[in-house]
């Protein structure tokens, strides 16, 4: 049997990413259970992790290596998730000046980015694109030259104008307008500035983009080759009546078309994935779990982080564990099975 590229996809979304971190918290759970090796750790069996926005946090955490062992990630599931629970409240919290002067946020961001950044720094230190564990891909937008922008490991190893401060690239990915500042990076060899915003506005979900990029690996270009595990944070069934929709103008348009943006571009890649795989014969090689928010009754918005509403989120994350219990164990034992296999020459 030949190796299989192994590719694990986190969505944007905010405080919504408690539900796919609480899922891999039960993935490694499983994976130490399989492999009977209870120091196994998500990194270890994939090959490519792709994150947007809140997908990109737990990206560099889940490829953050141990400081006493470089090999080893330094971050367990667990913590990663916990990193959620304890400080998410800290990431959306808003002084009164803000609240006072701008409620709304319509002169400013709604929130400050030195909250965020203190915490990169305390978890993620001033560790480059290079020294992860393994590839990467996560998007984000320059605004300066009007182009998407993704960030990986591998061409910042093979060039060094690209070999970012990972802390800086989650910031760049988390730059949702309204909500953060845009974020400014200046190139460490050429010494330009760049300026980029949300990654969510590129590939909210970026599993296809991640797929293309598995297409690249030495020796690997078939569907047959790739393994997907593909996470949402949260879609909402939200619908639009002609009586109220036909009046709107710019103004009665910007939330709505925000929501229909990121949903649909998410629909629309695990639609064609689906197909890709269901031709090629090969379903069990894509999962893709998406839960459904409308029907938990849970708070779409990504800066929600009420107690009741965390909770509610972590509630979400255990439902979706044990409503895919067998399509992640099955998936799981591919990973265990893929893992002992050596790369075809």
């Amino acid at each position: 049997m030949k190796k299989k590229i192994c590719i694990l996809s986190i969505d944007g979304g905010g405080i919504r990413g408690i539900i796919p971190a609480k899922i891999l918290v039960r993935l490694e759970k499983l994976l130490q259970e399989y492999s009977r090796n209870p120091q196994a750790r998500i990194s270890d069996y994939f090959d490519l992790i792709a994150g947007t926005s809140t997908g990109s946090i737990l990206t560099g955490l889940y490829l953050c290596p141990s400081d006493g062992e470089r090999k080893m990630a330094k971050y367990t599931a667990q913590q990663a998730l916990d990193l959620y629970l304890n400080e998410g409240a800290k990431l959306f919290q808003r002084s009164w000046k803000t609240k006072f002067f701008d409620y709304f946020g319509l002169l400013n961001p709604l929130y400050k980015e030195n909250r965020l950044e203190d915490i990169l720094t305390e978890y993620i230190g001033d560790l480059r694109l290079s020294e992860l564990l393994k590839p990467c891909l996560i998007p984000s937008y320059d605004i300066e030259s009007g182009k998407a922008v993704f960030f990986n490991q591998v061409t910042a190893i093979k060039d060094k104008s690209r070999d970012l401060l990972v802390k800086d690239v989650i910031r760049a990915s988390t730059a949702a307008p309204t909500y953060f500042p845009v974020k400014n990076v200046l190139n460490p060899v050429h010494h330009h500035s760049h300026t980029f915003i949300d990654g969510g506005l590129v590939a909210n979900n970026p599993t296809l983009c991640a797929y293309i990029e598995a297409c690249k690996f030495e020796g690997y270009s078939d569907t047959d080759d790739i393994m997907i595990l593909s996470l949402g944070t949260g879609a909402r069934d939200q619908t639009y009546q002609y009586q109220h929709s036909k009046r709107w103008g710019k103004v009665g348009w910007i939330v709505p078309l925000i929501h229909i943006y990121g949903s649909v571009g998410s629909q629309t890649v695990d639609h064609q994935l689906v197909q890709l795989y269901q031709r090629h014969h090969i379903r069990s090689q894509y999962v893709r779990i998406e839960p459904n928010l409308g029907s938990f009754g849970v708070s779409h918005a990504m800066d929600d982080v009420s107690i009741k509403n965390i909770l509610a989120l972590e509630a979400v994350g255990e439902r979706m564990v044990e409503e895919y219990d067998e399509q992640l164990k099955s998936f799981v034992r591919q990973l265990c099975l893929n893992h002992d296999l050596k790369v075809s020459k």
